[in-house]
């Protein structure tokens, strides 16, 4: 069975992917049959050879969660179906859920911190004394 699924290239922390059609029993860096189109994440920037997609897709080969949802976005699927395909602009560039709750947890934290900083700064200058039991 042939796969269409992302072949990993570039450096450590900077990603890269092809796009690829490849033997589903290949490793993720095994030969491939076709490279269709690329990927870059950090830059939010897909690349795909629509033709070669469709014919890859007509032929039988099962896509990957991840390259189906990069085919949805550039409207590859719509015209696979018969429908007019329509590349969405910011399908990529939304933050995703995980993303959104880490930056709120530091929003949240950050905003505690001033307002103990903005608490102590408006009392009359003194720290509050510690109190030792004896």
């Amino acid at each position: 069975m042939v796969k269409l699924r992302l072949k990993r290239l570039g450096k450590k922390k900077q990603p890269f992917y092809r796009i690829v059609a490849i033997h589903s029993t290949l490793s993720r860096q095994g030969r491939a049959l076709d490279q269709i189109g690329t990927y870059n994440p950090q830059h939010s920037a897909v690349n795909i050879n629509e033709e070669s997609a469709i014919q890859w897709l007509n032929r039988g080969a099962v896509m990957t969660e991840t390259v189906e949802a990069l085919f949805r976005s550039q409207g590859v699927l719509a015209k696979w179906k018969g429908f007019e395909g329509v590349e969405r602009k910011n399908a990529l560039t939304k933050d995703k859920p995980k993303r959104r709750r880490k930056l709120s947890g530091i929003s949240v934290t950050s905003a505690t911190e001033q307002n103990t900083e903005d608490k102590t700064s408006e009392d009359d200058g003194t720290q509050p004394e510690e109190t030792t039991e004896e």
